[in-house]
């Protein structure tokens, strides 16, 4: 930090505040008034909310660079891959995915890719991996974005990801979501969430996995809107702090606890697990004065506030001073203090690597959780004709569009095979057909990331697929859950349950090859459900 002291000596009040704001922009903001915003705030750093063009992410650094004296760090939430934020490219399943596949090694050569192609683009800061456990089978958040219910299972993994982005200082790694999340069936989005675990099982698990990755150089830490109740000493729990406005959660026990010297960066701040806790106008200063270093997404009028707070002494200048230091040392880990022409020559990637990783990787991951009829992988005879069942529901208020599972039909007819496609059948048209079809592929896309938000759980507009039980008489009824692994809890009556951990062309064609013998189905369960299967890894 003392590397910074004479940049920081020569900034003003005004420059500093304006240093720990990252402010989302999106394409389709009016570019003239986000310049306006860049030139009066003259952030630390953007985030880039939607798929944008290199060449405009460009103009918008370019502006930051202009009008202050530290580099603009542009972050996103890359998790899985260069796919997550640039158009038509390619990612590496998901955390959940990737462990499943059982294969460290290629997930740090994944990181690295994915390292060198978003630093191409313009990226310098990944919100991600999530480090979180899905503890709780409900919960709508952690889900297939956490590696595993198990520690040790997440800090193999994530940390095997850490490697790669961090190799060669292209893309800073980001350990989210602190203190946890994975324990409560909400979502931080639209509440504060509770890690319920007791101390001592909290810092068994939680807090060991980010012990271990911090001691490891993960540079970055994003705090959730999740309450600690046991480290806030409230007698009801609900008048918990969340982590974004706790002191206890972020210098008490992060910073000095755990050890962690890096940056802290909040949750999108625009969340109801925030904004509900306290009045608007205390938001940002109750993160910063709690030990946190970059607000992301403030609010338009907290670049006043926080100016305001400190020179009225609400915030020291000793924790501003701090907090601009921390965001420093990750600009400097991410080389941003160097001549960036030079770091951009370095890189040598192509779409084609990242590709064939990316099909390795999901291959690997395809799980055959249940095969009580011995039917996996599928042995059909030539020209069979498939019925292909999907399980839809509306996303964003828009009706599903028809052609979700179009590559996967594809690539059963790309064989020779014959498929009637239907979407949200009921119970009386399957019993009408399905003697004619030599499989049933029941397909269903449910994963956090599509869904209500709220819940993953079956609504009556699936369920009448089920209805009366004449699909479930059928000898090859498949089941394959792109997205959510535990829909075994939802359909405990399935003989046939593959998982794939998330939805997307390149899965879908995948899941054709594991599911016909063409790959090996090698992927272990990186999760237990209890009662239906149990963790393998």
């Amino acid at each position: 930090m003392e590397n910074f002291k004479k940049l920081i000596d020569s900034l003003s009040v005004e420059e500093m505040v304006g240093q720990i704001l990252c402010y989302d922009i999106y394409d389709k903001d009016d570019e003239k008034e986000v310049e306006a915003i860049l030139r009066k705030i003259k952030p630390g750093g953007i985030f880039i909310g939607s798929p944008m063009t290199q060449e405009k992410i460009a103009r918008y650094v370019a502006i930051v660079n202009e009008v202050t004296k530290a580099p603009c760090i542009v972050a996103n939430d890359i998790l899985n891959g260069p796919g997550d934020v640039i158009p038509g490219e390619d990612s590496f399943t998901t955390a959940m995915g990737r462990a499943a596949a059982c294969c460290p090694e290629k997930a740090t050569q994944a990181a690295r890719l994915t390292a060198k192609r978003c630093r191409q683009y313009g990226y310098h800061w990944a919100f991600g991996p999530c480090v979180d456990l899905a503890i709780n089978k409900n919960c709508p958040l952690a889900n297939i974005g956490a590696y595993s219910d198990d520690p040790d299972v997440v800090i193999k993994n994530a940390g095997a990801w850490n490697k790669g982005l961090l190799e060669n200082g292209y893309l800073m790694p980001t350990l989210k979501h602190y203190p946890g999340e994975g324990s409560d069936d909400r979502n931080g989005h639209f509440c504060t969430t509770i890690n319920r675990l007791p101390k001592d099982e909290w810092y068994a698990t939680y807090g060991r996995v980010y012990k271990t990755l911090i001691d490891e150089g993960c540079p970055s830490v994003m705090v959730g809107h999740i309450s600690l109740p046991w480290a806030e000493e409230t007698e009801n729990e609900n008048d918990a702090l969340p982590g974004t406005l706790s002191y206890n959660v972020m210098t008490k026990i992060l910073k000095e606890e755990l050890g962690f010297k890096g940056c802290i960066v909040s949750d999108a701040m625009s969340m109801i697990g925030a904004a509900s806790m306290m009045p608007l106008d205390k938001l940002a200063i109750a993160f910063v004065k709690g030990g946190g270093d970059v607000v992301l997404f403030p609010e338009p009028s907290d670049y006043d506030l926080l100016i305001e707070a400190v020179k009225n002494g609400e915030i020291s200048m000793e924790r501003l001073r701090d907090a601009v230091a921390r965001l420093f040392f990750l600009k400097d880990k991410a080389r941003l203090f160097e001549d960036q022409a030079k770091v951009l020559a370095e890189i040598s990637v192509t779409q084609e690597e990242v590709r064939a990783l990316a099909d390795d990787l999901v291959d690997r991951s395809i799980t055959f959780v249940r095969d009580r009829q011995n039917i996996l992988p599928l042995k059909l005879s030539k020209g069979a004709k498939i019925l292909m069942v999907n399980m839809l529901q509306p996303f964003w208020n828009q009706p599903p569009r028809g052609d979700e599972f179009a590559p996967m039909k594809e690539e059963f007819e790309a064989r020779g095979y014959q498929v009637t496609y239907l979407d949200n059948p009921k119970h009386k048209e399957i019993k009408a057909i399905m003697d004619e079809y030599e499989t049933i592929i029941i397909s269903c896309p449910f994963h956090p990331g599509n869904y209500h938000g709220g819940s993953l759980r079956v609504g009556w507009n699936n369920i009448m697929t089920f209805w009366r039980g004449y699909i479930l008489q059928h000898p090859k009824l498949v089941f394959v859950s792109f997205g959510d692994p535990f829909k075994l809890y939802e359909f405990p009556y399935l003989k046939t349950y593959v998982n794939a951990y998330m939805n997307g062309a390149d899965v879908q064609r995948s899941a054709v090859r594991v599911l016909l013998g063409e790959k090996p189905a090698v992927g272990k369960n990186p999760v237990s459900l209890k009662g239906f299967f149990e963790r393998e890894i």
